[in-house]
């Protein structure tokens, strides 16, 4: 695809108050420009202007460059209308029946398409991360929430309504916490950062990060152990069930999280438990980090915009893009 053809890739995040990632892309696939937030804790108005102002940052890079930007593509979580660009619900960001593509599009005069965030994240890893080789494939995004996404056939599964891969909001203890969503005993209420910390701290009575909780548990720390124990038997009874309906090659863990491959080891086992009559899959620590969503809503913003086909030329390319090779070897960061 043309590499003078440009777009910008937003990644919301999954509450106010986290990271929302932006990255400039071009028609290769190649990263241009970076630009990191903070999504507002105070209005959707004050979301929709720190959206805007990201989107311009990065369109006045590729300004100064004399390649002005075709379009944006906005990776939102929540339950999402991708043809009419409506967010119907994001419990996290309390958007209900929000128009979210319509403003943007009215405050930056661009066309503007959403994705919901772990699908963007799903398409990035499938065409130029972990599952490059493979054409059915699960996605798991732990963070302020958890959430999947599913590749069958080299397609993104979307289902009825879009919500299709809403793993987090499924109950496994209707007896359990209240979750985001107004449920109880979501596997979201034991795997995502917000709930380890949490759980940690009614155990431990010590408030500390989820990523130390998870380095806790590595050394031993009871009340960690059993967090992150628990953690992983939520996220084991999901991807279970996920994989017996989809019989996929692989599974991908990725978000904010800062899962390691040395921390997933007991999900292997703990999955082995369980799945018994189709093939066990591989389980693989995304390549792309904290940019997975941030790429596939480029892929998408390039797709629908009429460029072209960009996931599967940047799949069939011989090199990773330039740009993203180095973030295998970075840190999970902010989605």
């Amino acid at each position: 695809m043309d590499p003078t053809r440009r777009v910008v890739g937003i990644d919301i995040g999954g509450t106010f108050g986290t990271g929302m990632r932006g990255a400039l892309v071009s028609g290769d696939g190649s990263l241009i420009a970076r630009k990191d937030g903070i999504t507002p804790r105070t209005s959707q108005d004050d979301l929709i202007e720190a959206i805007a102002t990201m989107v311009s940052r990065l369109a006045e890079i590729s300004q100064r460059d004399g390649m002005p930007i075709s379009a944006v593509g906005i990776a939102v979580p929540g339950l999402v209308e991708e043809a009419a660009g409506m967010v119907h619900r994001s419990p996290n960001l309390k958007l209900q029946d929000v128009p979210l593509g319509q403003l943007l599009h009215d405050r930056l005069r661009l066309p503007v398409f959403l994705m919901h965030d772990a699908s963007a994240g799903a398409l990035a890893e499938y065409a130029v991360g972990v599952g490059r080789g493979v054409a059915d494939m699960l996605l798991v995004v732990t963070g302020v929430g958890v959430g999947s996404a599913v590749i069958t056939g080299g397609r993104v599964l979307r289902g009825a309504h879009g919500a299709a891969g809403e793993i987090g909001h499924i109950s496994i203890d209707p007896a359990g916490m209240i979750c985001g969503c107004g449920g109880r005993g979501c596997v979201e209420t034991y795997a995502s950062e917000t709930s380890i910390a949490r759980r940690y701290t009614m155990l431990a009575k010590e408030a500390i990060l989820p990523e130390e909780v998870i380095a806790k548990a590595a050394e031993g720390n009871p009340a960690a152990v059993r967090v992150w124990s628990e953690a992983l038997g939520a996220l084991a009874a999901v991807i279970a069930t996920a994989v017996a309906l989809i019989d996929c090659d692989l599974v991908v863990l990725s978000g904010t999280l800062g899962i390691t491959s040395g921390a997933l080891a007991p999900l292997g086992s703990l999955l082995a438990k369980r799945i018994n009559l189709v093939q066990l899959p591989r389980i693989e620590v995304g390549a792309l980090g904290g940019l997975a969503g941030v790429i596939g809503a480029a892929a998408v913003a390039f797709e629908r915009g009429g460029v072209g086909h960009a996931t599967r030329e940047w799949r069939e390319a011989s090199r990773m893009p330039a740009g993203l090779a180095d973030l295998a070897m970075e840190p999970q960061a902010s989605s």
